[in-house]
Parts: C-alpha cells; sequence; structure tokens
C-alpha cells in the first residue's frame, strides 16, 4: 500500500487563519511532497493558500484524479 503524503486540511477555516496554519505546516514538514486541502466552497480559502504559495515561491500543483483531471481541491505543493 502506497503512504500518502502529508496532508493539511483547511476545511472550516477561515481567511485570517490560513496564513498562519499553512506556514507552521510548511515550516515543519519532513516530506519533499505535501498536500494542503483548502477544499472548493466559495474559493476564498484556496485564494488565500495560492497567494501564501505564490508570496513564498513555492511550486504547487492540483492533485490528479483516477482519470487524469485536476482535483481542484488539493494542492500538491514541492518543497
Amino acid at each position: 500500500m502506497m503512504k500518502k503524503n502529508p496532508t493539511l486540511d483547511l476545511h472550516g477555516v477561515t481567511e485570517d487563519e490560513v496564513f498562519d496554519l499553512v506556514d507552521r505546516f510548511l515550516t515543519k514538514a519532513t516530506s519533499p511532497v505535501v498536500r494542503i486541502m483548502p477544499g472548493k466552497g466559495k474559493g476564498i480559502v484556496k485564494k488565500k493558500l495560492i497567494e501564501y504559495l505564490k508570496l513564498a515561491k513555492y511550486s504547487w500543483t492540483y492533485e490528479k484524479l483516477a482519470n487524469g483531471k485536476p482535483n481542484e481541491g488539493v494542492l500538491v505543493i514541492h518543497l
């Protein structure tokens, strides 16, 4: 069985909490690849997450679904 990359679930998090939670998660990460789930919803949390990743110059992509399409509710960050 393949081990999943460490994941941060941001469901239920407010816009104001995103930067601190993501920063803490990424600075403590011991894996070269992690996943962050902002969910889809209204897109406010995802927008803040992407803003953080761009400011910090992290490389990221959307997770791929089994059918090869992007899952826009999960970002894969390459540390």
